[in-house]
């Protein structure tokens, strides 16, 4: 199946000159796709009408999943499932069946689910992000009925910051891009899960040019929480402050487009408009500074010392800060 795959994934990119065999005909990459795309499935959310997360990433989601063990255990991107009264999968023959999720992890972005009846279905394996190399072909590989699955290389492996306090310091950046995105499994020339779809990016290859491409989760983050997840729901250490904000660092500086109305930032009294300039003395020009120097004084409910700028005013404030988890509804099943 190696094989195979790495010469499908040649045709698909259109690639000559590697010292490969011809790329496979029609017929074989059809039975190479076929196999994976059991592993696969479509994920449908409807979140609970009074979602916080509702203004951000609508009511109705949809994206895939990937089935990642022998008990029928369904991984996919959180945004797809948080604050969900409803999931349903749709499997590679075209079945629905009700899911719940079992499991949410704010820190990486995974998210787990368990079909509430029993399912056979084929569990893909998990390989090693850490293995990957610059330029190494993969596949990104939605639910069908999404998306096609396409070929990709890796182009860049560097942190991202993201606006919902949410920072992966080596994250998989690849080109070029597959529209159906988010939960699509992203998987290496062995048929390995290596990452799961969680973005579009403008700035894949990362040299200040426009380069569009697919961000990734890499699967080795899975592994060290994965018991928990499927045993308690949530990771049992390493839980970060959250302070209920969203920044922006465009500017040069971290400026807050908005403060999560009754949250830790706003009952601190932080607004709109205002400049957090240094978390507990030291300061910060970018989202990974502010998040990196809030977390490393502390877990979840830690107090987090700050300095705002407001109408040209400087003054401190302090943010007490929370489990992120106890903010949001939980999705059904948690």
């Amino acid at each position: 199946m190696r094989r195979r795959l790495a010469q499908m994934l040649l045709a698909l990119l259109g690639l000559q000159g590697f010292a490969m065999a011809p790329a496979i005909g029609q017929a074989a990459s059809t039975d190479v796709l076929s196999a994976l795309r059991e592993s696969v499935v479509a994920v449908r959310s409807r979140a609970v009408e009074d979602a916080r997360s509702n203004a951000t990433l609508g009511r109705e989601r949809l994206g895939s999943g990937v089935v990642i063990d022998g008990q029928g255990h369904i991984l996919t991107i959180g945004y797809l499932v948080i604050e969900s009264e409803e999931v349903d999968v749709t499997v590679s023959s075209g079945a629905t069946y009700p899911a719940r999720v079992i499991g949410y992890d704010h820190a990486t972005g995974f998210a787990v689910l368990r079909p509430l009846l029993p399912i056979k279905l084929k569990p893909v394996v998990i390989g090693s992000s850490g293995k990957l190399v610059d330029q190494e072909l993969m596949i990104v590989l939605p639910f069908e009925g999404l998306g096609p699955g396409s070929a990709t290389q890796l182009v860049s492996r560097r942190s991202f910051a993201g606006s919902w306090e949410y920072l992966l310091e080596s994250a998989l950046y690849t080109f070029p891009p597959n529209a159906a995105w988010a939960g699509a499994a992203l998987l290496n020339e062995r048929g390995e899960l290596v990452g799961l779809g969680s973005l579009y990016v403008r700035d894949a290859m990362a040299q200040g040019m426009f380069s569009p491409g697919n961000l990734f989760v890499p699967i080795d983050l899975l592994k060290p929480i994965q018991r928990d997840l499927l045993t308690k729901g949530v990771r049992s250490s390493g839980i970060h402050p959250w302070m209920g904000i969203t920044p922006d660092d465009t500017s040069g500086y971290v400026a807050i487009l908005r403060v999560s109305k009754d949250g830790p930032a706003d009952q601190a009294g932080l607004r709109a408009g205002d400049f957090i300039t240094a978390v507990a003395g030291k300061e910060v020009r970018t989202l990974a500074d502010l998040y990196r120097s809030a977390w490393a004084l502390g877990g979840a409910g830690t107090r987090i010392p700050i300095e705002v700028e407001r109408d040209g005013r400087r003054f401190p404030m302090v943010i007490n800060s929370i489990d992120r988890t106890t903010f949001f509804k939980k999705p059904d099943g948690l």
